[in-house]
């Protein structure tokens, strides 16, 4: 359920939650804040004024400073500052980020997001280009609160900021930090001292220092500490007997944009108040772009000493570590991608120790946040129905999805996920559909051109009749430099296309035959600089002296010309120009997308295409079909070829359409081609 903008909203308290553990209450002078309980802890979460935590409690016991006098107060023209004590998050570096007071004290708006969970987002902030959004979950059971932070910068320009928590806890207490071995600080904390001095090495009395921690048992004579700390913790033991303690994840490779680089700070104003502020890395983030920061909060019970002397950091350390978890790792049962309801799709990827994690899915790059599970996550907008491809990219690594299985495999992999058309929707040709279905076979023969063995992928239609009088229509299709037999099917998804065209009678039933496009192994590319030419020459040589006989003899394929095509994209796009205008006695339908096409004179540098084009043979051919895309870095090569066949007079039909050298083209030009053929 949504609340109202606060400064609205009269409403009476209510619980009219269908969330468990959560409800909106009137509380401390506001209308319509947000509880979350369990059995021991409440939260109280203040959408009116900052988007605060005016409570975290056990047993009634409220750890955070919220004193009276304050009740109520929001902002106004007349009454632009307030006291805003209690729990609070904001945005640095201080004193360098303009922040305005719509973020640090406006009204928010609040939302019930499920069971013991809210969220908190604050209106644009024009002086700092961002708006900020909070999400807490507490636990059914313990004390822990998950509280993330997310910044996104809704302006248009890069700007450079980092979470700053500024949580007010109850003065009177002792605040723990623990050392890390990576620390900077001789002493483990630096002080600010009145202006903008900081000193590293200070002695005050209120301070104690060990090899294992900091700990500030009072006030110190600069009231503000900082920290370089990558243990992932710090710890406030109020008077009121409550350890609260704040985890959170640092990041000790990346660049923190504080002063002094600090991981924390604790902070001793005036008042009887200590606040605890955990500190994020510096987000440079792009116009559109999110961060997010996650602190795990915990409150459980401790006496206070009654002298601070007898303070026992050890009994600390070991109640945190045995009451309270830290962040998440990750998850072995991480799933991804999700694709969700309104055809958004959420990625995730595991890796904390990762300093940033990007996704590339329809064509963009796009940030992925650390989620409160320690998991990177990414969920976009709703995309097209279709299949889509997407790379992680981890500090600068690309890499594949690994909890998915199925891959693009070509010399560069990419992962591959498909979003299925909702009802009311175009449903695209590669979705599967309930239509009857055709047969893949992987074929190995052996090649007396190569005299080695070949595979060939092979589709028989639906009802494929091996002794049907008059055989089945052929097409070869070619696949792409790099790519493998099964590239047409796994990643152009060509069977299903054809079965739903099969199904809506666009097309005949047929017989595809996908070979592998490498008949010259992929690693002489580099010993020689004609491969492509070799290759060419001895893929036709193949096609037409192994794999046709092969296929005649044991599938019913028709011998005539006439009821053969021979297609294919990219490198295949040049086998298939050169096996159709090399032999036009065997292929008269030829199709090439985004082809690798022959370069130059065909005289001169393709004789034998030059001279079989002259044939009359070459007068029997049906259709010679060339299409590229305006954005293919072979749109010239193709332009070059057709008007090297408009020189010659060779018949053809050239397509250019939007798109580039992609999957996305050639799905589509597939069945315009196929819907041409045997007619």
């Amino acid at each position: 359920m949504t609340i109202p903008n606060i400064s609205n909203a009269q409403t009476p308290a209510h619980s009219n939650s269908r969330y468990t553990g959560s409800k909106i209450v009137n509380y401390f002078g506001y209308d319509d804040c947000i509880e979350l309980q369990n059995g021991q802890t409440r939260v109280v979460l203040c959408p009116a004024a900052g988007g605060r935590v005016l409570e975290y409690s056990i047993e009634g016991k409220n750890v955070l400073y919220l004193p009276a006098g304050s009740e109520g107060w929001v902002q106004t023209a007349e009454n632009k500052r307030g006291k805003m004590h209690a729990g609070r998050f904001d945005i640095g570096p201080e004193k360098m980020v303009k922040r305005g007071r719509v973020l640090w004290q406006g009204p928010w708006q609040g939302e019930l997001t499920g069971d013991r969970s809210a969220r908190l987002t604050s209106d644009f902030d024009p002086e700092s280009g961002v708006r900020l959004t909070r999400d807490f979950q507490l636990d059914a059971k313990s004390s822990r609160l998950i509280c993330t932070q997310t910044i996104a910068n809704e302006s248009k320009e890069t700007v450079s900021l980092c979470h700053w928590s500024r949580t007010f806890a109850v003065g009177g207490g002792i605040a723990v930090v623990p050392r890390s071995p990576r620390g900077r600080f001789p002493n483990g904390f630096v002080l600010y001292q009145d202006g903008e001095s900081i000193t590293i090495n200070a002695d005050d009395p209120n301070i104690q220092v060990s090899d294992e921690a900091v700990v500030v048992t009072g006030p110190p004579a600069s009231p503000k500490l900082g920290f370089d700390s990558h243990a992932g913790w710090l710890a406030y033991l109020a008077p009121t007997d409550q350890l609260f303690v704040k985890r959170y994840r640092t990041f000790p490779e990346r660049a923190y944009n504080e002063f002094a680089s600090l991981t924390a700070s604790v902070w001793y104003p005036n008042g009887d108040m200590v606040e605890l502020e955990p500190i994020g890395p510096a987000e440079n983030l792009r116009p559109g772009e999110k961060a997010n920061f996650t602190e795990e909060w915990w409150l459980m019970q401790h006496r206070f000493p009654a002298d601070v002397k007898d303070f026992d950091f050890s009994a600390i350390k070991q109640k945190v570590d045995r009451n309270s978890r830290p962040p998440a790792q990750g998850n072995r049962d991480v799933v991804s991608p999700v694709v969700n309801p309104d055809q958004s799709i959420t990625f995730r990827v595991t890796g904390q120790d990762a300093s940033e994690v990007r996704v590339r899915v329809a064509n963009r790059m796009r940030r992925m946040e650390l989620n409160p599970d320690g998991v990177w996550e990414h969920q976009t907008e709703p995309l097209a129905p279709g299949i889509h491809e997407y790379t992680f990219d981890i500090d600068g690594v690309r890499v594949t999805d690994p909890r998915n299985r199925v891959l693009k495999k070509w010399l560069n992999c990419a992962s591959m996920v498909e979003v299925p058309a909702n009802p009311g929707q175009i449903t695209p040709l590669t979705q599967q559909q309930a239509v009857p279905h055709g047969t893949l076979h992987h074929h190995i023969y052996s090649s007396t051109t190569t005299g080695q063995s070949r595979n060939v992928v092979i589709y028989t239609p639906p009802g494929y009749d091996l002794k049907a009088a008059d055989g089945y229509p052929l097409v070869v299709l070619c696949h792409g430099f790099g790519d493998d037999q099964t590239a047409w099917t796994e990643v152009g998804r060509a069977h299903q296309m054809v079965d739903n065209l099969i199904h809506q009678n666009k097309i005949r039933p047929m017989i595809i035959a996908m070979p592998y496009g490498h008949p010259v192994p992929l690693q002489e590319r580099n010993k020689s600089e004609n491969y492509a030419d070799r290759n060419n020459r001895t893929m036709t040589a193949d096609i037409v002296n192994d794999l046709l006989p092969l296929l005649t003899q044991q599938y019913n394929v028709t011998q005539q010309p006439s009821e053969r095509a021979v297609v294919g994209l990219s490198m295949g796009g040049g086998h298939a120009i050169h096996a159709g205008m090399a032999h036009p006695d065997v292929f008269q339908w030829v199709g090439a997308f985004s082809a690798a096409a022959p370069e130059g004179k065909l005289k001169q540098r393709h004789p034998e295409l030059a001279a079989a084009a002259a044939s009359d043979a070459s007068n029997n051919r049906k259709l010679f079909w060339i299409a590229c895309g305006v954005d293919d870095f072979l749109l010239q090569r193709n332009r070059q070829f057709d008007a090297e066949l408009d020189r010659l007079d060779i018949p053809h039909n050239y397509v250019e359409t939007q798109g580039g050298h992609s999957w996305p083209v050639w799905r589509d030009y597939l069945p315009k081609f196929l819907e041409q053929l045997f007619q």
